[in-house]
């Protein structure tokens, strides 16, 4: 074990490591620095790589060398240890291993790890900070990968193996709740959500205490729990739609004498239509527009499916020759062309199948939407989103909806857009937008706003995937937002989730605008 200059060992270093192409590239930045250098295989038990002298102190003359100008350490050969970590993520000291790497839990940042081999870590792996870089050239293999602020690693992850990841930039819906840390890791690293603040929710890293997880690697406990068992989000969503109620029966039909026996499933249909009091609804499927109408003086409840190529579907009730009720379907090839009985002899195959799973696609959006929807009006209130456009905050720091500066404020990577009162007939509205990935810059937006003149009890959803017209769906425009009807639950569902950040950011925005204002 030698503590030499990097100018002295730098040959070592593999090319494409930051250490020896910036000091190349600078010409020679670092031949001045230090390196403690191991010369063979090594095994160790926790190393601090803040303070790697405590253990690496086989050094002739230790006590007289500079320590401070310690830069790196190069083991060349495999190296072992039960612990390595560091507290220091914004700059700490590098580690080279020409060979594997075993260790039981690794919490580092601040510096470049390059293995030429293996990385196996048998518990948990956890990189924070952008300062941080890990290469592996060999197999990353952990129980648990953690990624935090800004970590670089593998992101393909085209040679890390774990059982479980929590990777920041893989959350894309920006939901960085306690369920999955608290699924993970031993209640002793974890805060509780009065010690978390909403606007530090971007990251896992707010609801992990590196400091205590580093103390009890000190101590050989284990950080992450024996027995994890996490429930997905996806899981999560599946079990809440397997719980909706069951609206329709014996959906699926082959011919006209199973198809009329939807006559059931059409009058329940037309009594989820008008949970919205537009008479013209709308949502899109693959090529298709899908438009409902309820009984209206101007028309009759019917279904209609519109293809891109002018092709038409149409479910209504008629009356037969008894006076009874019956379902009728016609089609249309175009505009030109006469409405045609879908279940008439001679008709193709094709036309049944493919109204069977219109139908039936329709049924299970009108079944989830009256759930979602019923479930976005317990929890968006009317009279809740008025109290947080009448706070200080708004009434006398963003008043004017035309003033860009005035209008909105950020707040825990969401934007807040306020209008706060009457145009175009809103008793006000509050919009959240979140930015989307893309060259220039854009946000999609959800829009809750109480409908104070024809339903003031209840707020409508209007939504738009893209104020650049940069996705391919019914809701993207130039600054344009769209009404959203039940039928597009998946929207009402992820609106519900967004909709607490509301009283979370004006509350904490607002108390901050007071402190100020007091100053």
């Amino acid at each position: 074990m030698r503590y030499v200059q990097f100018k002295d060992i730098k040959y070592k270093f593999p090319k494409d490591s930051w250490l020896y192409w910036r000091n190349e590239k600078h010409d020679g930045e670092f031949d001045e620095n230090w390196v403690i250098y191991v010369e063979d295989t090594f095994e160790v038990e926790n190393v601090n790589l803040d303070d790697p002298f405590t253990i690496f102190n086989a050094i002739e003359n230790l006590t007289d060398i500079n320590q401070e100008a310690c830069m790196a350490v190069l083991i060349d050969g495999n190296f072992k240890a039960e612990n390595i970590y560091n507290n220091e993520s914004d700059g700490s000291i590098c580690l080279c291993v020409l060979g594997n790497l075993d260790a039981d839990n690794m919490i580092v940042g601040g510096q470049e790890l390059y293995i030429t081999g293996n990385l196996n870590i048998k518990e948990c792996f956890w990189g924070n900070y952008n300062h941080g870089d890990l290469i592996v050239k060999g197999e990353t293999k952990t129980r648990v990968f953690v990624a935090t602020e800004g970590y670089h690693y593998d992101y393909k992850k085209e040679r890390v193996t774990a059982e479980f990841f929590l990777c920041d930039e893989e959350e894309e819906d920006g939901i960085f709740d306690r369920t999955f840390p608290e699924a993970v890791f031993s209640e002793e690293i974890l805060y509780t959500e009065d010690e978390v603040e909403e606007d530090d929710l971007f990251t896992w890293n707010a609801w992990l205490s590196r400091s205590e997880a580093i103390k009890m690697l000190e101590k050989n406990d284990s950080i992450i729990k024996k027995d994890i068992h996490v429930i997905s989000k996806e899981e999560q969503k599946n079990t809440e739609l397997s719980s909706i109620p069951k609206c329709f029966e014996n959906t699926v039909f082959n011919g006209f004498s199973s198809f009329i026996l939807q006559l059931d499933n059409f009058h329940k249909l037309m009594s989820i239509v008008k949970l919205h009091k537009e008479e013209y609804q709308y949502y899109t499927f693959e090529d298709y527009e899908v438009q409902l109408h309820p009984d209206t003086e101007e028309g009759q409840a019917h279904a209609m499916f519109t293809h891109v190529s002018g092709f038409i579907f149409f479910i209504c009730i008629v009356t037969d020759e008894n006076e009874g009720e019956v379902l009728s379907a016609v089609y249309r090839e175009n505009e030109e062309s006469s409405f045609i009985n879908v279940f008439q002899q001679g008709t193709a195959l094709h036309y049944i199948t493919s109204l069977n799973i219109l139908w039936n696609d329709l049924l299970t959006r009108a079944e989830r939407g009256a759930y979602f929807y019923n479930k976005f009006l317990k929890t968006v209130k009317p009279e809740e989103i008025l109290s947080f456009l009448n706070l200080p905050i708004v009434q006398e720091k963003y008043n004017d909806y035309k003033d860009a500066d005035k209008n909105n404020f950020w707040y825990g990577g969401y934007c807040f857009l306020m209008r706060r009162h009457g145009e175009r007939g809103l008793a006000g509205s509050i919009d959240i937008g979140k930015e989307r990935e893309a060259e220039t810059f854009d946000m999609r937006t959800y829009c809750f706003r109480p409908d104070e003149l024809d339903e003031p009890e209840r707020c409508n959803l209007f939504y738009a995937s893209s104020q650049e017209n940069l996705s391919d769906d019914s809701y993207s425009g130039n600054g344009e937002v769209f009404k959203v009807f039940l039928y597009d639950w998946k929207l009402f569902r992820e609106s519900t989730e967004w909709y607490p950040k509301v009283g979370k950011a004006f509350t904490a925005m607002n108390e901050e605008y007071l402190e100020e204002k007091n100053i």
